[in-house]
């Protein structure tokens, strides 16, 4: 077989011309997109190399806190429970104080309560002992008796002239320019002699003439009371009970606990 050197060297030449042209043309591409997914591929490895970096930081973190979270619900725990049992200790003291406010005004309203009905007994007892009294009183009593306080509030007046000018000139100055008048208030019958007696004594009391207005008041027991302008004077038997009467009714409030 003959060997044609020409057509040997033009293949040869065509296909190294092929050869450049597929390599310009197609293979170049070819290598840039290789090239292009390989950086592709590295960069994405990269991020997929970073991303798991960080989810293992994540791991890490979340099995640190993890760890830790018992701890952490333990000591909020605990504090949640020291702030409940500061708030309920609060509660109780205020409770507990107003508690014992209520039962302190209960007790002092309880003690005024037993102390107004001890005086409104104390004082149903002393009216009851009062009329019995007087309604005893009244019946032994004799006429002397009335006789002989007539003759003590005479003396009585006369007293007042002596020793107790301050009630004369009262006295003196509510009757002013009336016509002096004295009702008289006497448990029986007064006698002239009586009356004329008593009506020198007022008209001396007052230095003016004085007239008597008498009335009969079996209630006094014996005795008089006379009233001449404001002046009061009391000399009856009643009056002198309705005096015990008064002195036992403060013995007994002053005997009485405090609340």
């Amino acid at each position: 077989m003959e060997l044609h050197i020409p057509t040997i060297v033009f293949e040869i030449i065509n296909f190294l011309a092929l050869t450049a042209l597929l390599y310009y043309v197609l293979f170049r591409r070819v290598l840039r997109r290789v090239r292009a997914r390989a950086e592709e591929k590295k960069r994405l490895m990269e991020q997929l190399e970073a991303e798991r970096a960080e989810a293992e930081e994540i791991r890490v973190e979340l099995e640190s806190r993890l760890e830790h979270a018992d701890q952490e619900i333990a000591e909020l725990v605990s504090e949640a429970r020291d702030r409940l049992n500061a708030e309920h200790k609060k509660i109780m003291q205020g409770a507990r104080k107003e508690a014992n406010r209520i039962l302190s005004e209960a007790r002092s309203e309880a003690e005024q309560l037993k102390q107004k009905a001890m005086r409104d007994f104390e004082g149903q007892i002393l009216d009851t002992v009062f009329e019995l009294s007087q309604d005893v009183v009244q019946r032994i009593t004799p006429k002397e008796t009335h006789d002989y306080l007539v003759d003590k509030i005479n003396e009585r007046i006369w007293d007042m002239g002596a020793d107790e000018m301050e009630v004369v000139e009262t006295i003196r100055r509510s009757l002013g320019d009336r016509s002096p008048t004295a009702v008289v208030e006497t448990a029986h019958k007064l006698s002239p002699k009586q009356q004329q007696q008593l009506m020198r004594t007022l008209s001396a009391l007052i230095d003016r003439d004085v007239n008597l207005e008498i009335q009969k008041n079996p209630d006094l027991i014996a005795g008089l009371k006379v009233i001449v302008g404001d002046t009061v004077i009391d000399n009856s038997v009643t009056a002198q009970l309705q005096s015990i009467r008064g002195e036992t009714e403060n013995s007994f409030q002053s005997r009485a606990p405090h609340a």
